[in-house]
């Protein structure tokens, strides 16, 4: 029985579909896969990225004149601010600062209350005692180098205000005016710093142990102080 030469034809075909369909499957391309999504912006930080928050607590004193040393306690030292590391062993600071210095202690007074017409003096004595607190307010620009591993030095200089805590007192009466103004009085103050810093990485937080000395230049008198404290490092 021979077969129609239609249905050879089919069968032909037939078989060739067969043999190319592997071929066919094997060369379509797998859809792409999504795109990984977009990180999300990181939110933790306000500032910009060369920017660094820092701060640090501990107390200070004053050192001299002596009779402003005998007039004030240790107090405690706050500071903040931010800082740009310009180089890995050099950073540049923008700090501001406030220190406690609680006043206490006695006072005594002359003064002249009138000449006679041979010229001596009538004097009177007026005595001080007091318990108040003081304060010490500064903002300064500091900058800081890494002169051993984990050992910088700091200078800094800037602007600052002394309240003294104590009052101007004023008396009159018919025959004199006394106004007593005490040595060390509040008023602004130009501002030198000096000191050094060690900084540990404990755990994560990089912190460090600072002293410092600071000048301030008044009118009346030079005032200096020095400070210790303990302070974080922003990362």
């Amino acid at each position: 029985m021979r077969a129609s030469p239609s249905r050879f034809a089919a069968a032909t075909c037939a078989l060739a579909l067969l043999a190319i369909a592997p071929v066919a499957l094997a060369a379509v391309p797998e859809p792409p896969t999504g795109a990984p999504p977009a990180s999300a912006p990181d939110t933790s930080r306000f500032l910009p990225a060369w920017l660094h928050l820092h701060a640090s607590l501990g107390f200070g004193w004053i050192a001299t004149p002596t009779f402003l040393r005998q007039r004030y306690e240790a107090g405690q030292d706050i500071e903040f601010g931010v800082e740009t590391r310009m180089r890995k062993n050099f950073r540049l600071r923008l700090n501001g600062e406030y220190q406690a210095l609680p006043a206490l202690g006695q006072a005594t007074y002359q003064t002249v209350i009138f000449r006679d017409l041979d010229g001596g003096e009538v004097r009177d004595t007026l005595s001080f005692d007091w318990r108040a607190r003081g304060w010490l307010g500064a903002a300064r620009m500091e900058a800081q180098w890494q002169a051993l591993p984990h050992t910088w030095l700091l200078g800094g200089f800037g602007r600052g205000y002394l309240g003294a805590g104590l009052r101007a007192f004023h008396f009159a009466d018919p025959f004199t005016t006394l106004d007593v103004h005490f040595p060390g009085s509040s008023g602004w103050a130009w501002i030198t710093s000096a000191g050094m810093r060690y900084d540990i990485d404990f755990l994560g937080p990089v912190l460090g142990a600072e002293v410092r000395w600071s000048s301030l230049d008044r009118p009346q008198d030079r005032l200096q102080t020095w400070s210790i404290r303990i302070g974080w490092q922003g990362r």
